[in-house]
């Protein structure tokens, strides 16, 4: 039998997940349908507790496939589970106005730092005002065309931001370049991240994200994690 203290396991995780739970926040759609867990089987009469859950594919920290941008995209299921796995940048942003996008000039800022094959973490500090409030649901900080395209350029695996979404809230001017540029080039975008302040040390670390295995969808929800070494 193997000796599990050869195995190289990590001395430390980071979660860096959202909770999901009813009326959890979540994009604000034109038409929402509000997060759902209740109570299908209870302890005290069926022997067990058993929830159902009503909720998008887009609620809470989630992955993005292609699908959710491009007819032809691949859908979650048809990503290879190494593509969500690798070592992560935490770029920190938590400077930057509300609503305002995170242009190239402040991604290049942190270009010693960015090597090809990184996931790149967006830090707004959106994560850590996570509440069903206007300033957090449509002023987040989100990241423009320009910065997008520059990290394509530069080789990157994937990026994540910890707002809920990638894109500026209802234009599809802000919305769609991020969006198609990331997933137009076969990386992956992570949203809905929250970053706890011991990971803003400037370390690298392993991020691992694989989402649930939804078959057809363009979003999985994931529980996203940084493991130290």
């Amino acid at each position: 039998m193997a000796d599990k203290r050869d195995m190289n396991l990590p001395k430390r995780i980071f979660d860096l997940s959202q909770p999901v739970f009813t009326n959890c926040p979540q994009y604000p759609d034109a038409n929402p349908r509000p997060v759902e867990i209740r109570l299908l089987y209870m302890l005290a009469v069926q022997g067990v507790n058993k929830e159902v859950v009503e909720m998008s594919t887009h609620s809470g920290t989630h992955c993005d496939a292609p699908y959710h941008f491009f007819e032809d995209g691949e859908t979650i299921d048809r990503i290879p589970l190494e593509s969500y796995i690798g070592p992560a940048t935490i770029l920190d942003l938590r400077g930057k106005e509300p609503g305002s996008a995170i242009e190239r000039a402040d991604v290049e800022r942190f270009a010693e730092r960015i090597a090809e094959g990184d996931i790149v973490l967006l830090n707004t500090g959106w994560g850590h005002k996570r509440a069903n409030t206007k300033e957090f649901l449509t002023g987040y900080v989100y990241l423009g065309g320009e910065a997008a395209q520059y990290l394509v350029d530069g080789g990157v695996k994937g990026v994540g931001i910890d707002a809920v979404s990638l894109g500026g809230y209802n234009d599809p001017g802000k919305a769609g370049p991020p969006h198609r540029t990331i997933l137009g080039n076969g990386k992956f975008i992570v949203e809905e991240l929250y970053f706890p302040d011991e990971v803003m040390d400037g370390k690298k670390r392993l991020f691992v994200a694989a989402p649930v295995k939804l078959q057809g969808t363009g979003g999985a929800w994931t529980r996203a994690m940084l493991w130290e070494f």
